[in-house]
């Protein structure tokens, strides 16, 4: 079974209308299922790293999920031609921007199942707290190329089990002082290109 874990309701309303989902459970994540895509679930599991690895968690142990795949809005961290508002990327690995032991930064984890592979790939970094700020923009893009709140939380709770886990972000902004306007100006639009690019890629987990 593959698990398509959202943060938000609106990263997923898309989705879920073009595969024609329909509730399944509320608590403690909101699930849905579609009778076309029986070896489909979608979850949403609310905004920040806790949520969204806890849900990863709860997919796997609870729905037996084989597979992850975690689509949402991003960031980008520098500016580049394949980062441009608007893109989809793939994530080749993610780490956590805000996360260090004895003063060290943790390991990334490296993601990607094969979902995707015609997209661009990227560095994600997963922060907390949302990124419209020059210096922490700078720092951040030292080792990612672009930003979100739980991509890095979801791929590390999938490694602990063993599970492969394919994250598609679309880039709404470049994480700049003021852009916050620009999220949420480009969120829909985003959020239509990454629902139409996973109802195409559907096919391909039919074994799954």
């Amino acid at each position: 079974m593959i698990t398509v874990l959202f943060a938000t309701n609106r990263e997923a309303r898309p989705f879920l209308a073009l595969v024609g989902a329909e509730p399944l459970e509320t608590q403690p994540f909101a699930v849905y299922i579609s009778p076309a895509y029986p070896h489909l679930r979608i979850v949403i599991s609310r905004m920040g790293k806790i949520a969204a690895a806890t849900a990863c968690q709860a997919m796997i142990l609870r729905q037996g999920a084989a597979r992850i795949v975690n689509p949402g809005a991003c960031g980008a961290l520098r500016d580049a031609p394949e980062l441009a508002v608007g893109n989809l990327v793939r994530i080749s690995e993610a780490s956590e921007g805000d996360h260090e032991i004895f003063g060290k930064r943790v390991a990334p984890v490296p993601c990607g199942a094969g979902l995707g592979a015609a997209l661009p790939a990227a560095r994600l970094v997963t922060s907390d707290r949302p990124v419209f700020d020059p210096v922490r923009r700078a720092e951040y893009a030292q080792f990612g190329d672009v930003v979100d709140m739980e991509g890095a939380a979801v791929a590390r709770a999938a490694a602990l089990y063993g599970v492969p886990c394919d994250l598609i972000k679309g880039i709404t902004d470049t994480a700049l002082h003021l852009e916050r306007e620009m999220l949420l100006r480009n969120l829909d639009a985003v959020c239509e290109r990454l629902a139409l690019f996973l109802k195409n890629a559907l096919s391909e987990w039919e074994d799954a």
